[in-house]
């Protein structure tokens, strides 16, 4: 019990060490000038521990920030950081159920921060099924092409920092997946260099009062697997969004996605 709890403190302390330049990179970004265009571009950071704790059961926790680079001069600033810890149980070779409780905190503008805490759940079906791996109770994809669908139900409740009323809503939200490796037989062997993209699509009962709610978003990058611990991913993001709290209207903004997952 102590080694295993020594093991998780280790783990811990050297995923921060990882961190810790991607956290200074946000930093710096969020207080770089913006450009004089018209233009609103985001950058995001995703840094993602999971535990296996058995074939079926894999507990995680994401940690998200995103900063607003660049906007038009007369917009204010926003950024957001979300915390979200999950569950995963595997059924089968095709299917996951996923719960998760999302936690973030978001600077609207200048006068106005949210607190969001939203709970969902979710389905992941790995279309062309999965080969389980009995010694490190990972999922290994069938063939070279990895093709899957997530599928989540999510109840937004949204808490304001003035005196607007709390406010609540229903959302679907479903993601189509695609990845393929460039130098190794499947994305999951040891150092395999792959291309990924999804698309996904945002249905909610009714719109709540904030900046950049998601309507559809599509992302395209690249991936190294090094090992089984530490995966990294690039990503250019296409968000389509409510570009104000009030506007009913939709823009495409860009935002550059850094991803860092850790396996413990």
């Amino acid at each position: 019990m102590i080694a295993d709890v020594r093991a998780e403190q280790r783990c811990v302390l050297e995923c921060l060490r990882v961190a810790a330049p991607l956290g200074a990179a946000l930093c710096a970004l969020a207080v770089a000038p913006a450009r004089a265009d018209d233009s609103n571009t985001q950058l995001w950071g995703t840094f993602t521990l999971n535990w296996i704790q058995s074939r079926q059961f894999t507990v995680g926790l994401d940690i998200e920030p995103r900063v607003l680079i660049s906007k038009p001069a007369s917009d204010p600033a926003w950024a957001t950081l979300d915390l979200t810890p999950s569950v995963d149980y595997m059924r089968g070779d095709w299917l996951d159920m996923v719960g998760e409780l999302h936690v973030g905190r978001t600077r609207q503008t200048d006068d106005l921060n949210t607190t969001e805490i939203t709970p969902r759940i979710g389905f992941r079906f790995h279309i062309l099924s999965n080969l389980a791996n009995r010694f490190l109770n990972e999922r290994l994809p069938k063939r070279r092409l990895v093709v899957r669908d997530y599928l989540r139900f999510e109840w937004r409740n949204l808490y304001y920092s003035n005196d607007q009323p709390d406010s609540s809503t229903f959302r679907v939200r479903n993601r189509f997946e695609l990845q393929y490796p460039l130098n190794r037989s499947r994305v999951t062997d040891d150092r395999a260099v792959y291309g990924l993209s999804d698309v996904e699509l945002f249905w909610t009962s009714k719109d709540l009062e904030e900046r950049y709610a998601s309507k559809q978003r599509a992302r395209f990058g690249i991936g190294l697997r090094r090992s089984r611990a530490w995966t990294f991913e690039g990503q250019y993001v296409w968000d389509r969004s409510k570009s104000t709290d009030t506007d009913v209207r939709t823009t495409a903004d860009s935002a550059d996605d850094i991803r860092v997952r850790r396996v413990c």
